[in-house]
């Protein structure tokens, strides 16, 4: 699934507040808030997401999980999916097998508590994602293949994966508006 140009605008939107030289740390620190509270609960990020909502009612939580995960780590990486960008993480300790079949087998219930420890984990580490594939492959997580969760399980466990390896040393928001063009 691609994404639609609503979408695609909402991430565009994330990144600019990230956008480096330029971040909007009030706008950032009103993501983190919600960071572990239901949608209805979010007062402070509702200005920020509420706009790019789709007008049936049935995805939003996703939007505000992806909106309070990126306040928290608002770094971006073209192509890197969640199970790419937590691969390297393998070598620090034997856990992070555990805790990333654990995220794979999480209830959409449970899911957004697992990704706020997963995220967390990738900031300490300085290991991006790329954010339209996060939304993206959140949308998608109910489904009853389970595809988006193969896809992060074979960035994960496969060792030669080229998308998590390279220089993540980058600023990986210098150039968002080709990120954005790319993407549509």
């Amino acid at each position: 699934m691609s994404l639609d140009d609503r979408q695609k605008t909402f991430i565009g939107y994330l990144l600019n507040l990230a956008k480096e030289g330029q971040e909007d740390r009030g706008a950032l620190a009103d993501l983190r808030s919600g960071l572990g509270k239901e949608p209805g609960q979010m007062a402070r990020v509702h200005r920020h997401v509420v706009p790019y909502l789709p007008e049936q009612r049935y995805n939003d939580r996703w939007y505000y999980v992806a909106a309070t995960l990126f306040g928290s780590f608002p770094r971006h990486q073209k192509g890197r999916s969640l199970g790419a960008a937590f691969q390297p993480l393998r070598s620090k300790s034997d856990s992070m097998d555990t805790r990333f079949v654990a995220l794979l087998n999480a209830h959409p219930d449970d899911l957004d508590d697992h990704l706020r420890h997963v995220v967390s984990l990738l900031k300490a580490n300085d290991q991006p994602l790329d954010w339209f594939c996060f939304l993206s492959d959140l949308l998608q997580w109910d489904h009853p293949e389970g595809h988006v969760q193969l896809k992060w399980a074979r960035d994960f466990f496969y060792k030669n994966n080229n998308s998590s390896g390279g220089d993540t040393s980058q600023s990986s928001i210098t150039s968002e508006e080709k990120e954005i063009e790319s993407h549509e």
